[in-house]
């Protein structure tokens, strides 16, 4: 798909693309960090994944976090904080603003040091 977007095009995603990490970057001067969940669904099972390449419309669903928060630039980490009911383990995504990669490994950290989620495995079955 890359190879049919002109060069203009291609100039207009990278304008908005600065634009957006501009905006992102504006929210950290009112706070430290931003959790998201990493997707907005409980996580798929090993049969739903085998059958991704199939599903357009369920990669774009899994990326409604994770990738205009990659597409901004800003240091992210995803790390485990719960399960869902079928015992399947939820993520959840920290960002941090530019150049504050000290501050969001600090926070995982804290996280990490007060919860279990990090040490527990969903049920093999």
């Amino acid at each position: 798909m890359g190879r049919t977007v002109s060069e203009a095009e291609y100039q207009q995603i990278l304008l908005r693309r600065a634009i957006f990490r501009r905006e992102v970057e504006a929210l950290f001067a009112a706070v430290d960090l931003i959790l998201t969940p990493v997707q907005p669904f409980a996580p798929l099972t090993l049969a739903a994944l085998a059958t991704l390449g199939e599903q357009p419309d369920l990669i774009a669903r899994l990326q409604r976090y994770t990738c205009p928060l990659d597409m901004s630039g800003h240091p992210a980490l995803t790390f485990p904080a719960g399960f869902a009911r079928d015992g399947m383990p939820i993520g959840v995504q920290l960002l941090a603003g530019q150049f504050q990669e000290l501050t969001l490994v600090r926070a995982v950290a804290a996280f990490q040091e007060h919860t279990t989620w990090h040490q527990r495995h969903p049920a093999k079955g």
